[in-house]
């Protein structure tokens, strides 16, 4: 017994040291395996994202490239032209930076690369060699057989966070680095060669027309704001078109059409059309007389039949927009053109037929420079944003909301712009510089005409067969709803105006109420024989209404109220909305052009 026991403790001792190797040999073999796994995928990230760069910035030549070489030859030519010396060689700089940076990248990327599958190579090799010691199981004891598996894990987890920070310090150090404010003003520059050194790229909806200059003029259907409310105090309250009493004037149009004048300075601008032509007016504002027409010719090849429009359509509904020196007009047969204050053609563009029940009649507005014509139609319908000096598409927005009639709003929103277009159950905010939609929400149903009114931060739809539901529009993110109403009749082509927290609205029906705009609660209603097609108008403390039948005109005072101060016939059917500019009111009748004042 005494020999053998020494014999028996050598025994236990190669089984423990047996066991001890194996587990090592198992531990080691998984990390390496893990590892190479690792570093495969870290290796097929890097070729991935080396192909893409390849892919979309092509091969890194070197930095003479054949539009610099044409801009550093123009400065060679005319070295006296100091701007465009300056900008060869911000080209050339911007140039070489782009160069280096492409080059430094792809070096980095392909060391990386390169470490990545000696690194897979290395630990498969190791894993293969370590697989061909494997120890007898049944040396093994019953002792944490998941330590190994642990250590494994962890080991995998290492490696790869060690592979992800090296990428993601390669993608941050020479990748696709955040660009300096001088890169960007070169790239700016590069864009716009017309700009002078130092100058910044400025969006065109902040260039051109200035906002302050609007206030004083009515360039759009529904006023300066694009929100049925004018600048001015000091409008008419009591006349009658029948006796002549504060009536200026009084002309016949030289053609008929449904549209809205527009007014700027001295110039009142109408467009008129039928199967025949389609046509701009120009009316001197003191006179009422007929200073120039201009037929704006079809677009479309020869041949090309007409599109169906309604009755209260026509070709000419939409309301065309006006600046200091042009008046912009769109169509029911696709065409939107440029004229200037002489009735000169600038340029025009052809949407295509618009394949529409009534025909088109959404109106223009803009921005800036910006001109933006909402597209609504069965097929192709988008929102486009025009050059208001040439005509070319700044940007177009495709959409798939069926058929529309009501006219887009810019609201300004802190220190940008937001487009809003309405259509039936949905309205979208749209980024004004690029036509990116920022958001959609449920508002409306219904074939929709009335368009959105805003005051602040707050927008309202209201449509017959639907409802009237505000939303307030945050700084960032989507618009919060804040109430809806649906209680009773709401506008079928008449837009609701906003003026000091009160909504006021006027229907087809005779209807005309006031809401709250805190809660949506009607503060009072009123009704009369005829209906409403035109949009009321906010003047001062003052809203201004006419019927479509007889022309009578009805103001009230803003407030709770509800105060009727005067009622003035026209004699005259009225269905487009007034035009309020210089103290004055400018009315489209079915048979003349008016101008109301003191």
């Amino acid at each position: 017994m005494a020999v053998a026991l020494p014999e028996c403790r050598e025994g236990v001792r190669r089984q423990m040291v047996c066991k001890g190797m194996a587990q090592r040999y198992q531990t080691a073999r998984q990390c390496a395996r893990g590892v190479g796994f690792v570093a495969l995928v870290f290796s097929l990230t890097v070729a991935a994202l080396l192909t893409t760069d390849a892919y979309r910035s092509g091969p890194a030549t070197t930095v003479r490239a054949e539009v610099l070489g044409q801009s550093l030859a123009q400065g060679r030519a005319a070295p006296q032209n100091a701007q465009a010396v300056a900008f060869a060689r911000e080209m050339d700089q911007l140039a070489r930076r782009a160069y280096f940076n492409s080059l430094t990248f792809r070096q980095g990327g392909m060391v990386l690369l390169v470490l990545g599958l000696l690194l897979t190579a290395g630990c498969f090799g190791v894993a293969w060699r370590l697989s061909l010691n494997i120890p007898d199981p049944r040396t093994l004891g019953g002792e944490d057989p998941a330590r190994s598996d642990r250590l494994a894990v962890n080991a995998v987890l290492v490696t790869g966070i060690v592979l992800l920070s090296g990428a993601t310090a390669l993608q941050v150090t020479y990748g696709r680095r955040t660009a300096q404010p001088e890169d960007r003003a070169l790239r700016a520059r590069l864009k716009n060669p017309d700009l002078k050194p130092g100058e910044e790229h400025v969006c065109p909806c902040r260039k051109g027309t200035p906002q302050a200059a609007l206030s004083d003029q009515w360039p759009f259907l529904r006023g300066p704001v694009m929100a049925g409310r004018a600048s001015f105090t000091n409008a008419p309250v009591a006349w009658n078109g029948v006796t002549g009493q504060n009536i200026v004037w009084k002309v016949e149009p030289a053609r008929r059409g449904a549209s809205t004048p527009v007014v700027w300075g001295s110039r009142l601008f109408l467009t008129a059309g039928d199967a025949t032509a389609r046509t701009v007016m120009a009316h001197d504002t003191e006179t009422g007389a007929l200073l120039w027409r201009t037929d704006v010719p079809d677009g479309a090849k020869a041949g090309t039949p007409l599109p169906e429009v309604g009755e209260d359509t026509g070709f000419a509904a939409s309301t065309p927009a006006c600046d200091e020196s042009q008046v912009y007009a769109v169509f029911a047969t696709g065409d939107v053109a440029a004229l200037d204050h002489a009735g000169k053609i600038v340029w025009q563009v052809y949407l295509g037929r618009p394949k529409n029940t009534y025909g088109h009649a959404s109106s223009l507005v803009y921005c800036g420079e910006m001109l933006i014509v909402q597209w609504d139609q069965e097929e192709q319908a988008r929102i486009l944003a025009l050059d208001k000096n040439t005509g070319k598409t700044l940007w177009a927005t495709p959409r798939d909301v069926g058929m529309s009639w009501s006219t887009p709003v810019v609201m300004p929103l802190c220190d940008r712009f937001v487009l809003l277009v309405h259509a039936s159950r949905l309205t979208w905010g749209l980024e004004l510089a690029t036509g990116k939609k920022l958001w959609q929400v449920e508002a409306v149903t219904g074939e929709v005409a009335p368009s959105l009114a805003w005051e602040g931060d707050v927008w309202l739809a209201a449509n017959c067969y639907s409802k009237m539901i505000a939303f307030k529009l945050p700084q960032q993110g989507e618009p919060q709803k804040l109430w809806e109403w649906e209680d009773g009749n709401l506008p079928d082509v008449a837009s609701p105006v906003i003026a000091n927290g009160l909504v006021y609205l006027a229907t087809d029906a005779g209807e005309v109420m006031c809401h709250g705009l805190a809660d949506g609660k009607q503060v009072w209603r009123k009704e009369f024989e005829e209906g409403f097609y035109a949009s009321p108008v906010v003047a001062g403390d003052r809203i201004y209404l006419v019927d479509r039948v007889k022309g009578m005109f009805h103001v009230f005072a803003t407030g709770r109220e509800g105060k009727e101060l005067s009622t003035n016939p026209m004699g005259d059917p009225v269905n487009a909305t007034p035009a309020f500019a210089g103290g004055r009111i400018y009315v489209r009748g079915k048979k003349h052009l008016w101008c109301v004042g003191q």
